[in-house]
């Protein structure tokens, strides 16, 4: 990959060692760790053995997302498998001034591009507790569609949804008009 990937006014760079500790605050914050999969503390030494991890791992990337001029969240895609033309998507925005608008769909945006036209992938995989509604409606209106919800290992219940391209194009246009970046 590139330095960095560009579009909807937010630019996407590789998680580098410099934002480690930037991260994992963010990731700590009880507002962000309370709708992770995994939401045990993160430690400096296993956050940097986790991005040592990361160094020659095909199978996931972690950029800081960036807008106007700030960095604002982390984009990811884990279990990326080229074979099967799939990966797991995922996201959060740490400033609360841009959870609540138009930001977080050009941050879901510029990742689904990246995944769909520079990878070449054509089928994302969500995974979203119940109990996030937020979350659920946002999915949703970026093309998302349902397709199991079995129990997660601590008994929270977790919805799997589906992104095809052609669903994410369709559900991006009457979001895409209103970006103005």
């Amino acid at each position: 990959m590139s330095d960095y990937f560009q579009r909807y006014g937010v630019t996407i760079k590789p998680l580098a060692e410099d934002d480690l500790e930037m991260v994992r605050n963010w990731r700590n914050s009880p507002e962000i760790a309370q709708h992770m999969l995994d939401q045990s503390y993160i430690t400096a030494e296993s956050q940097r053995k986790w991005f040592n991890g990361l160094q020659n791992d095909e199978s996931r990337a972690y950029w800081v997302a960036w807008f106007k001029d700030e960095p604002i969240g982390v984009v990811s895609l884990v279990n990326i498998n080229r074979t099967e033309g799939t990966a797991e998507p995922g996201m959060y925005i740490y400033p609360q001034q841009y959870r609540n608008n138009i930001v977080p769909f050009c941050a879901a945006f510029i990742l689904n591009d990246y995944a769909f036209e520079e990878l070449g992938l054509t089928l994302l995989l969500g995974k979203i507790f119940t109990d996030n509604e937020a979350s659920i409606r946002f999915h949703e209106k970026c093309g998302y569609t349902k397709v199991a919800q079995p129990l997660a290992d601590d008994g929270k219940q977790l919805i799997h949804y589906e992104l095809t391209h052609a669903n994410y194009e369709q559900a991006k246009k009457p979001i895409a008009r209103f970006i103005r970046y």
